[in-house]
């Protein structure tokens, strides 16, 4: 499994799971980021308030930016992979890991912020976000911080490293589901690192 064929199997597997649970980001950005969405009270709202969102098409973009990014990311991989195994190779992997985890942490925030019209009491858009997405982006970055030092340092422990950084961002996946169109992917792209590394003598 090491070299290319391994490595590209984990890409590919990761960009599969993202596929099918990419899904969940839309729930994510709508029923709980509440972006394309208007908060009113009273009269046609309803005395508790209430949320009126778009339908499913004003979503369609959503998917596009997120899921392109990804199938991108994936496509990019696999290119890589072509290469020999090697330090510089691991490091390449653990750079594509990262992006899918900036995007989806800016871009949901991005949906979080988005609306600045009247909100329920004592709800911001930033705490929102910080409460449903943050804690599986920190806990995300934390494996990438460990999966570099399985990346850089090339010793035969290595790869325990590499293999805990796929268990977290795995695990910040099912802390928050809605981010699998892009934690999946990393997850892969980590996996790749550690199926590819150049052997340690």
């Amino acid at each position: 499994m090491r070299g290319g064929p391994g490595s590209a199997l984990a890409i590919v597997t990761g960009g599969l799971l993202a596929l099918a649970f990419g899904g969940g980001v839309l729930d994510l950005v709508r029923e709980v980021l509440h972006y394309n969405c208007s908060w009113g009270i009273g009269g046609e709202w309803g005395p508790d308030g209430t949320w009126l969102c778009a339908d499913g098409i004003g979503y369609v973009g959503v998917a596009v930016v997120l899921g392109g990014m990804s199938a991108l990311l994936v496509v990019a991989g696999l290119l890589v992979a072509i290469a020999a195994p090697s330090r510089g190779r691991s490091v390449v992997f653990l750079v594509l890991a990262a992006t899918p985890i900036g995007w989806i942490g800016w871009w949901t925030y991005y949906a979080a912020t988005f609306y600045s019209g009247p909100r329920p009491a004592g709800e911001t858009g930033w705490g929102l976000w910080a409460a449903t997405v943050l804690p599986s982006i920190i806990l995300s970055t934390v494996s990438l911080i460990i999966g570099a030092v399985g990346a850089f340092t090339m010793r035969r422990w290595s790869f325990v490293a590499l293999w805990c950084g796929v268990g977290m961002v795995v695990v910040a996946t099912v802390l928050q589901p809605g981010i699998g169109i892009a934690t999946f992917v990393s997850a892969g792209m980590l996996a790749a690192a550690e199926v590819g590394r150049a052997r340690v003598r």
